[in-house]
């Protein structure tokens, strides 16, 4: 979607003099950027977790073992605050991706991911290994896991903030359209700059999946059309 709005846009930019092509093309956004796309056709909704995943909970019950006595309740209560935290963000967040099928979409992808929490693969050089083993650096299994779903996060943010944008942009275009008084010419300049970010940080985020499962998945989309 998002690359199919670049070159609609591409082309908006274009043909910023010629009015009936441009109102055309806003038209072809509109029609993309907002009206629904059917992303998570076929899916079934994910209900929200009543537990954090089991690694986190071993995380919990091992600091737990390794405080005092006189520290342990205070150790509960604080396990108890941030998982309570926990499930009102994942509640939050489910209610946000009613409104926001591409979160929708980048949450069930994100939510299906399955991590092996007995090992991970180290991709740092051999040097950058040695130095990590002997100051003792080496991540644990959690810590790798926390750091890719936050880059993955914050990666999804700067798709959805830039779509965002694009979208109010869109709409301000459209307006100006239907405003018998506005200029001859669209400027679509704006909206092509924030569907390039979106395209970006789109593609940052999709570097992170594995290049099987991106080929599995085009093979699944292709037999759909």
């Amino acid at each position: 979607m998002i690359d199919r709005a670049v070159d609609i846009a591409s082309k908006l930019v274009d043909a910023r003099d010629n009015v009936e092509i441009s109102q055309g093309m806003l038209h072809d956004l509109e029609n993309l950027l907002l009206t629904p796309q059917n992303f998570n056709r076929g899916t079934a909704p994910i209900e929200v977790p009543t537990q954090p995943a089991k690694s986190y909970l071993d995380a919990y019950a091992d600091y737990r073992r390794s405080v005092s006595i006189l520290e342990k309740p205070g150790a509960l209560l604080v396990q108890k605050g941030e998982i309570d935290a926990w499930k009102r963000l994942k509640r939050q967040e489910r209610l946000r991706e009613d409104a926001d099928e591409i979160r929708a979409a980048l949450n069930y992808y994100t939510t299906n991911i399955n991590f092996n929490s007995d090992k991970f693969i180290l991709t740092a050089s051999k040097d950058e290994r040695s130095k990590m083993i002997r100051e003792d650096r080496i991540p644990d299994v959690k810590t790798v896991i926390a750091s890719d779903m936050g880059l993955r996060y914050l990666l999804r943010n700067d798709i959805l903030t830039a779509c965002d944008d694009a979208r109010a942009e869109l709409k301000y275009q459209l307006t100006k359209e239907a405003d018998a008084n506005a200029a001859d010419t669209v400027d679509g300049q704006e909206l092509l700059d924030l569907l390039l970010v979106a395209q970006r940080a789109c593609s940052k985020w999709f570097d992170l999946i594995d290049e099987k499962n991106v080929q599995e998945a085009l093979l699944i989309v292709s037999k759909e059309d």
